[in-house]
């Protein structure tokens, strides 16, 4: 039977020396306690104690050297046990060998089709030098063929345009080659053919008689090309017809005619000959329009609100809470006292645990006012119920936290500015510090009252440098030590573009975020250039989601004055109508998005707490709450502090403010669909990937060419794989088909050109040969690290010295004699 010896080893290094088993060293101090005990020790029995003192006497000096010789030895010796080596770097010259990857997918039609084969040509003699495909057709697999390529501490030069559509995901693919120490490069190339498209985007389905939000996206690739967008719906209504020759985004709004489908189209007409892609010209989107949802409105009292939701909804209106609430999509109570809902608690619980939306709505007779505060139905609610107490401003710590990487680099003045800004807006009783970072945290200045370094800290803000990568999660480590030192409330202020495609390095900065709150510290973050990026809607997630988990809220725009609501001082100068006014605070949420214009104000207000994990929407400019939301159970619960429009909030019955209230009740009822018996959903697809078509049925549906699979209670599903492009209709469920995502987004893709400088590749131009073989060369210069065992000179050492001790023991022992 072979033995297994287990491995103890716990290395510890100071700079480049390093002792394999630390924990040894420890043993190093009661050890030599031990020694000193042991020396003094006498074993030898006197007849009396002037004997004893006498042989002490004579053995003083021995027993001195003795101890002295053994220490040392048994040091050395313990040295020798820990086994101490030593760490050294030697740069090495490796293989300067480069592959280049090649993506002969359709989107590459655009540029020149030798580029890549040209290149090979001219390296061949430089440097050794290879060539493999990755892409070809309508499949742009550029992050798999990436992996399938690699083999770490290599070069590979990637042709492409960065178009990715298939396969894993560029991000993650480039985070593990730097892990590997793989560079990844690419080339700047430029067009030599034009083209331009088309896409639209919104909802997929619109509640009966609302309006619904698009864009028409047209994108120019090369040249200017003239062209003329024509938008219809259902083939024969027009809906715009505009004439451009660039990029250009077209934004309307619509409400469809009876019907339970609509088909809305844009098409590029009059393009001429300079269109290369002919396909994406034209774009197809179905609209399903769903029945107005069933809504239960409790009010005791006439409510203009109940007569404007009328006209979107189908409204019951009833004086009492019912037995049965089941049938009703979302349940509205208006100014309603907790002992008129109290007793049917059970079946609130259940009705908003099963997947059902609630809606408390304030007055007179609600929340604080209507005996809410303790009761169960304070639990249901995202809320606290009462006043909270004003903090000290004196009491409040912050750390501004600013990315300062190479991804920022093209917002410097923006950021800058922002930060400063950010730095306004804070009272000058806050406690305030700043971070900045990139690869590592840097501490830019120390908490103290602002009013001591204002100054100060702006210009060193102004200074700031921008490079590196993106660590967001080292960010928040470095505001974080800064803030642990300190006590009161605790705030971290994070600027970040929010940058990454890398999923590890998000989950590292949630998980961060996570902890953070955890021990006390709120997190409000600020996006930097997300308005205007082309991955906008992505990085505007990861932000919110650091805001959510921390606690605080994302500003996406606007954000000092924002800021003010949180953290600044009340301006006596500004009348009370100014504070009575709304502020969406957080405008990421469903609810909030697009309404950053919101102007309304109130005359009274109910008084509430956000709970921890709720989500404050919208406030007063003195920091009331007025609409806070959370999810309990599958359902969904939402606050408003302030009435129906009846005394208080008339403005929000305006048409211009009531999307928040409408928005409201849309998020609370949450899928339109849950309560039908029968029910057939189908998203838009393209050409050449499946659709799943899903179906609500008691009994297993039925359709040509499919075959459906169960997956839950009267629910299946069954893909289907398109062969033409335009409209289906499958089960009487219409959607469209359209050109293959290929042709969308042509164009070398910024993402990808920012994904190879940010991990340590470089982006040549095509005839820089001399650059490549320059920078393959550098690459391939190798740090090899060796180590030097020094076990055995200690292990010498200590047996030279036990020697020596024995050896000046017998000479001292003969001189006595």
């Amino acid at each position: 039977m072979a033995i297994v010896i287990p491995d103890y080893s716990n290395i510890y290094c100071l700079s480049k020396y390093c002792v394999r088993y630390s924990y040894v060293l420890i043993a190093i101090v009661p050890l030599l306690l031990f020694l000193f005990w042991f020396t003094r020790k006498t074993f030898v029995k006197f007849g009396n104690r002037l004997e004893l003192e006498a042989y002490l006497k004579s053995k003083k000096t021995d027993r001195r050297i003795i101890l002295a010789l053994r220490s040392i030895a048994f040091i050395f010796l313990m040295l020798a046990i820990a086994s101490p080596f030593v760490l050294e770097s030697k740069t090495v010259q490796g293989d300067p060998r480069l592959l280049i990857l090649i993506d002969n997918s359709s989107s590459m039609q655009l540029y020149h089709p030798d580029i890549a084969n040209d290149l090979y040509k001219k390296l061949e003699g430089s440097i050794r030098v290879e060539r493999r495909t990755i892409a070809n057709g309508e499949h742009s697999t550029i992050g798999s063929g990436i992996l399938n390529s690699i083999e770490g501490n290599d070069n590979v030069l990637v042709v492409t345009d960065g178009v990715n559509n298939e396969g894993k995901l560029l991000g993650d693919i480039m985070l593990f080659a730097s892990g590997i120490n793989s560079s990844v490069s690419t080339l700047k190339m430029e067009p030599i053919k034009n083209d331009v498209g088309v896409v639209i985007e919104g909802p997929p389905e619109l509640i009966k008689d609302t309006e619904g939000d698009f864009v028409v996206k047209v994108a120019v690739v090369g040249k200017n090309i003239p062209y003329t967008l024509q938008v219809t719906y259902d083939e024969t209504n027009l809906v715009l017809e505009e004439q451009a020759s660039s990029s250009k985004a077209f934004a309307f709004s619509r409400k469809f005619p009876e019907g339970e489908y609509h088909r809305l189209t844009a098409k590029l007409i009059d393009v001429g000959d300079a269109d290369h892609f002919k396909n994406n010209n034209e774009y197809y989107k179905s609209i399903k329009i769903v029945p107005r949802p069933s809504v239960l409105y409790v009010t005791e009292k006439p409510s203009p609100l109940a007569a404007e939701l009328n006209k979107i909804y189908k409204v019951e209106i009833a004086g009492s809470l019912p037995s049965d609430i089941s049938n009703y999509m979302s349940v509205i109570f208006n100014d309603i006292r907790a002992s008129k809902i109290s007793p049917k608690m059970d079946m609130l619980s259940d009705y908003v645990s099963d997947g059902n939306g609630l809606i408390f709505i304030g007055g007179e007779s609600s929340f604080e006012r209507g005996g809410y505060k303790g009761t169960l139905l304070e639990t249901l609610l995202p809320i606290k119920i009462g006043a909270s107490e004003e903090q000290n401003k004196s009491d409040i710590n912050v750390v501004v936290v600013i990315d300062i990487s190479h991804g920022t680099e093209d917002y410097v003045a923006v950021e800058k500015a922002l930060a400063l800004s950010v730095i306004d807006s804070l009272s000058e009783k806050n406690n305030v510090g700043a971070v900045a970072f990139n690869t590592q945290a840097y501490q830019i200045a120390e908490i103290k009252t602002l009013k001591e370094h204002k100054k100060e800290l702006k210009e060193k803000i102004s200074r700031l440098k921008f490079d590196g990568q993106s660590f967001f999660n080292l960010g928040l480590e470095g505001g974080y030590s800064m803030l642990s030192k300190v006590g009161g409330s605790k705030n971290i202020i994070f600027l970040s573009d929010g940058k990454t495609t890398y999923n590890k390095l998000r989950e590292d900065t949630l998980s961060t975020a996570r902890t953070i709150n955890s021990l006390g510290t709120k997190i409000f973050v600020v996006g930097v250039g997300t308005e205007t990026d082309d991955l906008a809607t992505d990085n505007n997630l990861f932000l919110a989601n650091i805001a959510a988990l921390g606690e605080g809220i994302y500003y996406k725009s606007d954000a000092s004055n924002k800021l003010k609501v949180q953290f600044a001082d009340k301006d006596e100068t500004k009348g009370e109508e100014f504070y009575n006014t709304l502020v969406p605070i957080d405008t990421t949420h469903f609810i909030t998005l697009g309404l950053d214009d919101l102007q309304a104000t109130i005359s009274g207000y109910n008084y509430a707490v956000p709970k921890p994990s709720a989500r404050t929407l919208v406030t007063t400019h003195k920091n009331i709450p007025i609409l806070v939301v959370w999810r309990f159970g599958l359902g969904r619960v939402v606050s408003i502090t302030t009435d129906d429009g009846s005394k208080w909030a008339g403005a929000l019955l305006t048409k211009k403010n009531s999307k928040l209230v409408s928005r409201s009740i849309n998020w609370a009822i949450g899928d339109l669909g849950r309560k039908k018996s029968y029910d057939v959903t189908i998203r838009d697809t393209v050409i050449g990937k499946s659709a799943n078509v899903n179906v609500i049925s008691r009994e297993m549906p039925k359709a040509e060419e499919l075959e459906f699979a169960k997956i839950d209670t009267n629910f299946y599903t069954a893909a289907y794989t398109p062969k033409d492009i335009g409209y289906r209709e499958i089960l009487g469920a219409t959607f469209a088909v359209d050109y293959n995502d290929e042709y969308a987004n042509l164009g070398s893709s910024p993402e990808f050109l920012g994904l190879v400088e940010k991990t340590g590749g470089k982006v040549f131009e095509p005839g820089d040969t001399a650059g490549i073989v320059e920078f393959v060369k550098a690459k391939s210069k190798r740090i090899k690290i060796d180590s030097t065992d020094y076990r055995w000179p200690f292990a010498i050492m200590a047996m030279l010295l036990f020697l020596s001790e024995i050896g000046i023991r017998r000479y001292r022992e003969n001189v006595q004699k």
